[in-house]
């Protein structure tokens, strides 16, 4: 079985479009989006619309949170009110709709092999701004956040929003398809093996 995930379009239809189409050309079987639709490009509002028709699976990224809640979630942020505010006038009930039904993380097991998908790893899936700040990558928070009852119970975990590859463990990264350095993530699992490949974005 192949599984495709990608992350972080930030409005970007151009890289959206390219992901898709070359995740279609390697025939996988499905397809993860782990969040972050909006944000530093200007067709946010066609982005959601190509992942609305698709038959992907669409995660729920901060960015997300900002356009279903405003920015009032997240202090850090205050700097993007304006921009989300302007998101959140703009969206149609139909757009809102799909946002907030866009759940926060996907699990699946797959030949035996318990695989978590979401857009970062949680500090509180319960607050209104669940992940991990960014800056968790930094002061070690992140690595221990990797060590965790919940995070070690999966053979793979994949998470997005920092826009790098890496793999810490059983946790892997994968860089913005919407930015520079492009790229998914591939995954192909058996019964007797699971192991994956990040891929470059042609466009």
């Amino acid at each position: 079985m192949k599984i495709a995930v990608f992350t972080d379009v930030h409005g970007n239809l151009k890289a959206l479009r390219a992901v898709l189409e070359q995740i279609r050309a390697s025939k996988a079987d499905q397809t993860i989006f782990l969040g972050d639709i909006f944000q530093r490009g200007n067709e946010e509002t066609e982005c959601l619309e190509l992942l609305m028709k698709s038959d992907v699976i669409c995660l729920k990224g901060n960015c997300e949170l900002y356009a279903e809640h405003g920015v009032d979630v997240d202090p850090d942020v205050e700097h993007l009110r304006e921009y989300y505010d302007g998101v959140r006038k703009k969206l149609t009930d139909e757009q809102k709709q799909f946002i907030s039904r866009m759940p926060l993380f996907y699990e699946n097991e797959f030949h035996g092999h318990k695989m978590h998908f979401s857009h970062f790893l949680f500090l509180d899936m319960k607050a209104a701004y669940p992940f991990l700040p960014l800056s968790s990558l930094k002061n070690g928070m992140f690595d221990e956040a990797c060590k965790s009852e919940y995070v070690m119970k999966y053979d793979l975990a994949v998470v997005g929003h920092s826009h790098q590859n890496f793999v810490k463990g059983n946790v892997v990264s994968v860089s913005a398809s919407g930015l520079e350095g492009a790229s998914f993530l591939m995954i192909e699992v058996s019964e007797n093996e699971l192991s994956f490949e990040h891929i470059s974005i042609v466009q």
